[in-house]
């Protein structure tokens, strides 16, 4: 009920696609009701709520801002929050899921040019320097990355036994060498804060290794199966709002002497609509 009021009374989705911007004072007010950190435990500041619960958050979204959405979703699917409840030390939780909860907004960069999800082809590298890693590499498509505090990064770490072993990295966007190189634009998406980033010798402290050490598979394909749920929860929040729609239209437009509704052909368009939309909120 929260996030709904929030939608109805700080969203403008017309506007947000206008401009390609989500803006600051809606953010704030999507963070104070907590949106940022719908799956985050209380301890950490956030509301400690179940994925089925997180789904429902999603299908609201999903039915009024595509924009949004996308930001809460990658956020807090793919970005730090759930790798970190999943992988994280207790030392990297309380540092980083409270900055999470209140509103810092986070990214996942897995992506490169030439590598869709295929770690074996990654150029992105990090190596052991001491009581750092010095991190270099782009990445691509990073969702939230344009805007984000916090990035969980996929860089391998090479040693002789294992050439192509990945690691993932909890990096800040205000360390020296991390550069935003632009920002990519999406149709039907205008506000997607999706990014090229470049890392140029990040210098990553060890503790910011996130899963172990050659483990990043696991931390990445573990976080896209839990996370990739909310966008077939948005999508099935749009099909709610489509069909709402549908029978708003088919009620108040008369054929024949009677709403199109009443007509076999129309009704079997919105039964079939109906079972659909049903169908895959049941699956979500």
């Amino acid at each position: 009920h929260r996030l709904e009021a929030v939608l109805d009374q700080h969203a403008d989705p017309d506007a947000i696609d206008a401009t390609g911007e989500i803006p600051d004072g809606l953010l704030a007010e999507l963070a104070k009701i907590g949106a940022f950190g719908i799956k985050i435990p209380v301890k950490y500041g956030g509301l400690g709520l179940s994925q089925t619960n997180y789904s429902r958050a999603a299908m609201l979204l999903g039915s009024r801002c595509g924009n949004l959405a996308a930001l809460l979703s990658a956020h807090q699917s793919i970005g730090a929050p759930q790798p970190l409840i999943l992988f994280g030390t207790e030392e990297q939780k309380m540092k980083y899921l409270p900055r999470c909860a209140k509103g810092e907004i986070s990214a996942f960069a897995l992506t490169e040019n030439e590598v869709g999800s295929d770690p074996a082809r990654m150029k992105t590298e990090a190596r052991l320097e001491g009581d750092h890693y010095v991190l270099s590499g782009d990445k691509l498509w990073c969702t939230n990355g344009t805007r984000a505090g916090i990035i969980v990064v996929m860089a391998k770490t090479p040693t002789p036994d294992k050439p192509h072993a990945t690691t993932a990295f909890i990096v800040e966007t205000s360390w020296p060498g991390v550069e935003i190189i632009n920002r990519c634009r999406f149709m039907g998406l205008k506000a997607l804060y999706n990014g090229v980033i470049h890392f140029d010798n990040v210098r990553v402290p060890v503790e910011n290794v996130l899963g172990g050490v050659g483990r990043g598979l696991k931390v990445a394909l573990t976080t896209l199966n839990t996370g990739r749920i909310t966008l077939p929860a948005a999508c099935a929040g749009l099909s709610q709002r489509c069909l709402d729609i549908s029978r708003r239209w088919t009620r108040s437009r008369e054929q024949w002497g009677q709403p199109i509704g009443r007509h076999a052909a129309i009704a079997d368009k919105l039964s079939r609509m109906a079972a659909d939309t049903f169908a895959m909120e049941s699956v979500v």
